[in-house]
């Protein structure tokens, strides 16, 4: 696990990694396990002064016009209630790059032509869970699945974090990385021994809702 280059390095090595994610769009049967709606009580942990290029967290959601770059302000704070399972995050700061020099750890991303980036924080369960999601734009739907691949594969993140959007030590801990059409999605969760075990089953709905509300933003921009 990397930290951004405008904060004091982090030793997060033990951070767990993960492939491609399928988007479970609803529980698996009425009996599959539900968790309890984490708090979208907001903490105080903004990303702080600005060491690279990029832009403060806004209030939004803001819809994207059509063919627009991507922005952080497209990402509110995060909810899902469906079928009975339910989790919640409050957006506490985000970040967009005209470039992904600023959060490129190892040069994956320069390797595969990545041209944008944002970067969004999250708390969840209390200040008890800590979320991170990357959206990353590529020329192609072939640099994009490259990039996500060789992402993959590394034994850290390919991926600059801020301190203080992360939990050092930490139970849980785990990347999770898919392509989707242009864009790489990655989502990093980390949380304490409190929502330790919910932590699994709220990355995973986190990863696969990002995914798809990508596939969804470009069939928007492109129709």
């Amino acid at each position: 696990f990397t930290a951004a280059r405008a904060t004091p390095p982090v030793d997060l090595s033990g951070l767990g990694a993960s492939g491609p994610t399928a988007a479970p769009s609803r529980p698996a049967s009425p009996s599959a396990e539900q968790s309890a709606e984490p708090s979208a009580e907001q903490s105080e942990e903004p990303f702080g002064p600005a060491g690279t290029p990029g832009q403060d967290a806004t209030p939004g959601p803001t819809r994207p016009a059509p063919g627009s770059p991507i922005a952080h302000t497209e990402f509110g704070d995060w909810k899902i209630d469906r079928n009975g399972l339910r989790f919640g995050a409050a957006k506490v700061a985000g970040r967009t790059y005209d470039t992904c020099d600023p959060v490129d750890a190892q040069g994956v991303l320069a390797r595969s032509g990545c041209e944008r980036a944002i970067q969004v924080a999250y708390t969840a369960y209390r200040g008890h869970l800590k979320a991170v999601r990357f959206m990353l734009a590529f020329p192609t739907a072939k640099d994009a699945k490259t990039a996500a691949t060789r992402l993959s594969r590394l034994s850290s993140t390919g991926v600059n974090v801020r301190e203080n959007t992360i939990f050092d030590p930490f139970v849980y801990g785990k990347i999770r990385t898919n392509a989707a059409r242009k864009y790489v999605v990655a989502t990093i969760v980390t949380a304490d021994e409190t929502a330790a075990s919910k932590a699994g089953k709220f990355h995973l709905y986190l990863q696969a809702d990002t995914t798809s509300y990508v596939q969804r933003r470009d069939a928007t921009v492109t129709s």
